[in-house]
């Protein structure tokens, strides 16, 4: 979908190695801001959750 993402805010949550960003999308679908939850292993993603 030709989709381009800009990383607005990163932040802590109550669960360790987990992070939410939120990202405004930009492209040839949906355009919008939304928010992302990764959660990390060994310093790498592990998992992505789009909101």
């Amino acid at each position: 979908m030709h989709a381009h993402f800009d990383p607005l805010s990163v932040t802590r949550t109550d669960e360790p190695d987990t992070r939410v960003a939120t990202l405004r999308v930009t492209g040839n679908g949906y355009n919008g801001t939304g928010p992302t939850t990764f959660r990390l292993r060994d310093g790498l993603i592990a998992s992505l959750r789009i909101a």
